[in-house]
């Protein structure tokens, strides 16, 4: 066609489809003929509007690769201006630059809804990641951290103090930890008192006792909601402290009573809302440690498998521990690995410990000191007490390494530091034998009497022949 211009000055671009008009636009500006450039952005837009509106970001990409698509640069320019809202809903919205969306975002002519954008946004940003589901109830930490970093300049940009408070909750909320926390923390406190907007037109046709009930109960669906994530993060973050299950009960139990939230009505509410991954683990973990109900290991299993099918970290690991104790379920050790392999792969140093003992003592896999070895290092470098002590015994005994007496002291000492009556006896020993450390017995003593008084049994009897020889 560009020859047959070159050679015959005639044009008829009526037999061509847009898209090769865009190519023969770009060839024409290769060959550098300004008459021809000219000529087919005027025929672009006024004959090919539509098109170019549903396919704005080739269009808008294409308009900025030479300076002598003005024309097409101006088209661009006073579409986002008149209509912005248009380019949300283009064919290749998806490919959308970050600049152009940024763009678009902080135009003040936008003709659509905070919800309607967030959405979109969102939609970007998970086409940028390709790995991401759509529902964020699946995501992992990594998963929030990628969505975060694509979406980092555009979410300031959004007014969500606009939305409404079920807008918020139901949209909003499931995704708040890719949003900044000064932001979060605004926007939280905002709509914990803030009714739904909605209710304002319903004013005339009842009473106002009726729409006080009703603002009660949406902020009380909305409260139960925030209230079910954050027990979640709770209990994930207690795990991750804590070597035994038995005080993390106690803890929840603890945690209801200090905020105030009554725990009979929120497992009544979990009963009748199955609705996120969080709250249906969080049945389940009611009913596996019998908090305000009998416990039932069987339906707790149940409701674990149905989570970590999901994607849910703490029901796979959950589901691990049903494995290989029976809880539940028949016992099975090969499954426990698996599923405990899974949370573990999730980056849950707990998991990673578990695998590390599964390794070392051979339980639903073959034994493998390297791998024992790798997954307390991953363990231990992610705060796992009880990770830490294991890579301190690894290094110790030179499991899965070789060993190092300095190593192994200073893993003992920040477990022991940190109040771990294991690591306590461990240090206490290295002291007393002088094992890669100078013999230190007052130190000794001292660390034997901290595990002694936390009912380490070892070091009780240690004490008791290290102060008799030394009376």
């Amino acid at each position: 066609m560009v020859l047959r211009y070159i050679y015959g000055g005639r044009l008829s671009l009526e037999e061509y489809d847009t898209a090769d008009i865009i190519k023969i636009l770009i060839a024409s500006s290769e060959l550098n003929l300004q008459e021809l450039i000219t000529h087919l952005q005027s025929f672009l837009i006024e004959n090919k509007k539509n098109w170019m509106e549903q396919n704005f970001n080739l269009v808008y990409k294409t308009s900025f690769e030479d300076n002598s698509f003005l024309k097409l640069q101006n088209f661009c320019i006073e579409f986002m201006s008149k209509d912005p809202g248009k380019i949300f809903y283009s064919i290749d919205f998806d490919s959308l630059s970050e600049n152009c969306l940024i763009s678009l975002i902080q135009h003040d002519n936008i003709k659509m809804n905070v919800i309607q954008v967030w959405e979109h946004v969102l939609k970007w940003g998970i086409a940028q990641n390709p790995e991401l589901s759509s529902d964020p109830s699946n995501y992992s930490k990594d998963d929030f951290t990628t969505l975060k970093n694509t979406l980092q300049q555009c979410i300031p940009l959004i007014n969500f103090f606009n939305l409404t408070s079920i807008e918020y909750l139901d949209k909003v909320y499931p995704y708040k930890k890719i949003i900044p926390k000064d932001l979060r923390e605004s926007l939280f406190k905002y709509f914990m008192g803030k009714p739904n907007n909605n209710q304002s037109n319903m004013i005339r046709e009842v009473d106002s006792m009726t729409i006080s009930s009703i603002q009660k109960n949406l902020l009380t669906e909305k409260d139960f909601n925030i209230i079910v994530d954050e027990i979640h993060d709770f209990i994930y973050k207690l795990m991750n402290e804590v070597r035994d299950h038995n005080p993390i009960k106690q803890k929840v139990i603890e945690y209801f009573n200090d905020h105030n939230i009554n725990s009979q009505e929120t497992y009544n509410w979990l009963l009748n809302n199955q609705i996120s991954t969080n709250s249906i683990f969080l049945l389940g973990y009611f009913n596996y440690n019998g908090i305000v109900t009998s416990q039932n290991n069987e339906k707790a299993f149940h409701l674990f498998i149905s989570a970590s099918e999901k994607g849910h970290i703490l029901a796979q690991f959950f589901v691990g521990n049903c494995y290989e104790y029976g809880y539940g379920t028949i016992k099975n050790e090969k499954l426990s690995f698996e599923y405990y392999e899974k949370a573990a792969n999730k980056n849950y140093a707990k998991a990673q410990s578990v695998i590390g003992d599964c390794y070392i003592n051979g339980i639903g896999i073959e034994k493998d000191y390297n791998e024992a070895f790798g997954f307390y290092k991953q363990s231990a470098e992610n705060g796992f007490l009880k990770g830490i002590i294991m890579l301190g015994y690894c290094y110790d005994e030179g499991i899965g390494t070789m060993i190092d007496k300095q190593k192994a002291f200073e893993l003992y000492q920040n477990a022991a530091n940190l109040g771990d009556p294991t690591a306590q006896y461990n240090l206490a020993l290295m002291y007393e034998k002088g094992n890669g450390i100078i013999k230190d017995i007052d130190k000794a003593i001292y660390w034997y009497e901290i595990s002694a008084r936390q009912g380490d049994e070892d070091a009780q009897n240690r004490l008791k022949i290290l102060k008799y020889f030394v009376s």
